[in-house]
């Protein structure tokens, strides 16, 4: 699973359309999840095992999760919370993105 979506890194002219979920770290004490979307050129750069370009970060609480708790979170729950709830730079970056 994946979101398609060009995306300028960091205003250097160099652009990631194919994005993955490579982390996610849960904090219970907390109730924060955190995970990170990076990107790449494209699918064929992330099947070749190409360095992924800088990480889009989220970090959320069950609720802005849509989940009970965090100990029901999924894969397929944080894609689509990337696509509603802003990075931690504010932007909300994949709300039309397509699925890969």
């Amino acid at each position: 699973m994946a979101l398609l979506k060009p995306i300028e890194i960091e205003n250097t002219g160099l652009v990631a359309s194919y994005w993955r979920l490579t982390h996610t770290q849960i904090d219970h004490v907390a109730g924060v999840a955190e995970f990170r979307l990076h990107g790449y050129p494209d699918a064929e750069a992330r099947s070749a095992g190409k360095t992924p370009l800088p990480a889009i970060r989220f970090r959320a609480t069950p609720e802005e999760l849509g989940e009970a708790s965090l100990h029901s979170l999924t894969t397929a729950a944080l894609y689509a919370a990337a696509r509603t709830l802003p990075a931690e730079d504010g932007q909300v970056w994949f709300t039309d993105a397509t699925d890969c």
